[in-house]
């Protein structure tokens, strides 16, 4: 299964106020609209040099409307369910409050497995009776009682979300997730349509069957037409990258993992930089997800 990670990080800091607006309502009826959403360093030092990397997915500080509320928005985002790690998440949260003590932070947990069972919205414990540590996280878990629970029709970051839920063909959410993009705007950039098509396929976890399905019942749609000819029907990351010479590719990634390994480039900087190469159409998504892979190793 591809890495979901750069596709989350890639989408939530790309429509940040979408993101706010989407797992942070209460905040905005609080405060006011955001007038400033600032992305903010997510690299965590690993004190273990054996063991792996350990990374925020999304932290977004938000200075609202009422001027004096800069709120933290943590997502921890979990591709798979049975992965989940309340204490890492405490971890993160720890450190972000130790970098901006004035600042409140709001932990969430952005689940994307598709299983409909729940996960715990609280870690505590206590010893000898006394409560030690009791922290409440905000759960966002896409199944299908929140895609059915979800009122923002225009909100990309829900709209690209709403693939996840396990609900009929997977290829059918994508197209119908396509429809409410297109209901937003007619024509959209061809670099950030074919994006957003990449999370799509990633976040529906098609397999290359169904993603050459949903390519055909965009080619055949005529509902469609506007977004294959902006994209003059190379819409997809990995289908852009087909006509590039594959060796070129290998090289590119070949130096970036050289300068990671070098400690010339942090794993995060690399991680941004791959994700940013697979929506140029530089790299195919095969690439992509092996060299992800080895940066989830580093």
């Amino acid at each position: 299964m591809a890495n979901q990670d750069p596709h989350a990080k890639q989408l939530l800091t790309r429509y940040p106020t979408d993101t706010v607006m989407l797992f942070a309502p209460d905040l905005i009826n609080e405060h006011g609209q955001p007038q400033a959403i600032e992305a903010v360093s997510t690299e965590i030092f690993n004190p273990d040099p054996e063991g792996k990397s350990g990374f925020l997915d999304v932290a977004l500080k938000c200075t609202f409307a009422d001027g004096n509320q800069s709120i933290l928005l943590l997502v921890e985002h979990w591709s798979k369910l049975r992965a989940v790690d309340h204490r890492r998440t405490c971890r993160y949260l720890t450190e972000l409050l130790c970098r901006h003590p004035q600042a409140v932070v709001l932990p969430i947990l952005l689940i994307t497995d598709p299983a409909l069972s729940g996960t715990s919205d609280r870690f505590a414990y206590a010893i000898s009776g006394e409560t030690v540590v009791d922290i409440r996280f905000r759960l966002a878990q896409v199944n299908r009682d929140w895609r059915e629970q979800l009122t923002i029709r225009q909100n990309i970051v829900a709209i690209v979300l709403w693939v996840v839920a396990d609900i009929g063909d997977p290829v059918e959410r994508c197209i119908e997730s396509i429809r409410h993009l297109k209901a937003i705007q007619a024509i959209w950039p061809s670099d950030e349509i074919a994006a957003l098509i990449a999370h799509m396929e990633q976040f529906a976890r098609l397999n290359p069957q169904q993603a050459e399905r949903f390519r055909c019942r965009l080619r055949e749609d005529p509902e469609m037409t506007s977004v294959v000819d902006l994209l003059k029907e190379d819409f997809r990351a990995e289908g852009k990258a087909e006509g590039k010479a594959e060796g070129k590719a290998e090289g590119e990634i070949h130096a970036l993992l050289s300068l990671v390994a070098d400690g010339d480039l942090s794993v995060d900087k690399a991680r941004s930089r791959l994700t940013r190469w697979l929506a140029e159409g530089e790299i195919p998504q095969r690439m992509h997800d092996e060299a992800q892979a080895k940066l989830q190793k580093a």
